[in-house]
């Protein structure tokens, strides 16, 4: 694979975790995995979205969250939004807070290299023994090894 990586970091606002329109409305990653050798899946095919929201979600997931220096528990949604969000800070829910809560650092770069190495382990493994497209929903194993360290499916 090409990789034509000119700027070496991503910018994530930690904030976005709050967010149901977070990284870009779900869409942060798309334009450098298109630029990088998946431009061939059609964006109306559930293959890309669902390949393009599971590189989003395995990133935040293990190369954001784990910045973040306030206790939170990040989760995965079906939704057409920002599917990574987190639904609980320093042990509190994040919906007990009367202002948002304010999750430090605020920005976290992640390089551009890692995630175009995780997007090629997950393109590797993007359907099932029999076929069907793995969903952004599941976890790899490196990111469920990460949430489990964490305690974050506790």
């Amino acid at each position: 694979m090409n990789l034509q990586v000119f700027d070496e970091n991503i910018f994530f606002e930690s904030d976005h975790l709050l967010s149901k329109w977070g990284f870009a409305d779900g869409t942060l990653l798309d334009n450098l995995l298109r630029q990088n050798g998946y431009g061939h899946m059609a964006e109306s095919n559930d293959e890309w979205y669902e390949f393009s929201r599971r590189v989003l979600c395995e990133v935040v997931e293990m190369f954001v969250c784990t910045k973040i220096h306030n206790g939170i528990k990040p989760y995965r949604m079906a939704t057409s939004h920002n599917p990574i969000r987190v639904y609980e800070v320093d042990g509190r829910h994040v919906t007990d807070y009367a202002d948002p809560p304010i999750l430090q650092p605020l920005t976290v770069s992640v390089p551009k290299e890692v995630i175009l190495e995780t997007a090629v382990h997950l393109y590797a493994a993007r359907f099932t023994p029999s076929g069907e497209i793995v969903s952004h929903m599941v976890r790899s194993e490196w990111a469920t090894a990460v949430a489990t360290q964490h305690g974050w499916d506790e």
